[in-house]
């Protein structure tokens, strides 16, 4: 009797006119960048909207399990009848657009990799979204700028294998894995195992690297093919890269992580999809509204990092730097 009343009174307090949101993300709760663009959505959201997540676990789950996944997801979205669905990041987009697409709910992707032709998004009515573009290039030859002066530098991008790298960096490099951007060589791997991602880093400097550019790393496996922990695996980077990384998006930087980059903001990029389903709400169908790129990055370095590897930066940069520990 109890948990009715308490249910009751939950149900009551929402208010009246509120629509039921289902986001289904890709990766689990406590991935920082879905924690960092949930805040973002939620911020903007609440108290006005009842939102659900429902959470596919991909990063941590073999491909195999994927079909059982969107199942599931599917089976909560029938169970909830939602007004509107977030589908957040490549993943749930891959398993679940084609679904929604046969609705009329309206839908808001965010995290996007891919060409939205890849999903044929753009044959869907009922779709819009934010496109996650990493801002590859500015932050390369930010890093050629503050590294120490040498007129050609070679640098690495390196990477887990996962879906979401392939998706993020085949756009740089085409089918190769060297490209040149002006005079500096960069160099692009995707890794499997834990093995090859710590021989890679410390073979790094040896292998004639000025720097090294740490993009994702979630879906590493050890020699037991189970997945290591990623935060274990940026601390331990951090400890032994015998040369200066950098990185992509801001929940990789901290003392004990990159030391910094023009990177992409999770926060930024769940308050572009927020006002996307707020003109939803108010009426927009979402036919009407063209895909957002995410292009604004932020400045963000770590203290210790950049005092660890006597990095100085330019004081226009500094002074627009979000510095962490």
């Amino acid at each position: 009797m109890r948990s009715i009343l308490l249910l009751l009174i939950y149900i009551l307090s929402l208010p009246l006119n509120a629509a039921n949101i289902m986001i289904i993300h890709s990766y689990h709760s406590d991935n920082p960048w879905t924690a960092s663009y949930s805040l973002g959505l939620e911020e903007q959201l609440k108290p006005n909207e009842h939102i659900t997540h429902v959470y596919l676990n991909s990063k941590r789950l073999p491909y195999s399990h994927y079909s059982r996944l969107a199942e599931a997801a599917w089976e909560a979205y029938i169970a909830n009848k939602p007004d509107l669905v977030v589908l957040a990041d490549d993943n749930a987009i891959a398993l679940l657009s084609r679904r929604l697409s046969r609705t009329e709910t309206p839908v808001v992707f965010l995290g996007l990799n891919t060409n939205p032709r890849d999903h044929q998004l753009q044959d869907y009515r009922n779709f819009t979204g934010v496109l996650e573009r990493p801002l590859f290039k500015r932050s390369l030859l930010l890093i050629d700028f503050i590294l120490p002066n040498k007129q050609n530098k070679k640098l690495l991008i390196l990477s887990d294998a996962s879906p979401t790298s392939i998706a993020a960096f085949t756009p740089l490099i085409r089918n190769n894995e060297t490209t040149h951007i002006g005079k500096i060589q960069l160099d692009f791997k995707l890794i499997t195992s834990e093995k090859d991602w710590k021989e890679t880093i410390i073979k790094a400097k040896t292998d004639g690297y000025d720097g090294l550019f740490i993009a994702l790393y979630h879906t590493l496996t050890d020699e037991f093919t189970n997945h290591s922990d990623p935060q274990a695996i940026l601390k331990w980077t951090a400890k032994y890269s015998p040369v200066p990384h950098f990185g992509f998006w801001d929940f990789n930087v901290s003392k004990e992580a990159n030391i910094g980059g023009y990177v992409l903001d999770g926060y930024q990029h769940g308050k572009l999809a927020s006002k996307l389903i707020a003109q939803i709400l108010l009426g927009a169908l979402p036919s009407s509204l063209p895909y957002v790129s995410d292009r604004k990055g932020q400045f963000m370095f770590s203290r210790y990092g950049v005092n660890k590897w006597h990095i100085t930066l330019p004081k226009d940069i500094d002074a627009e730097t979000h510095w962490v520990e």
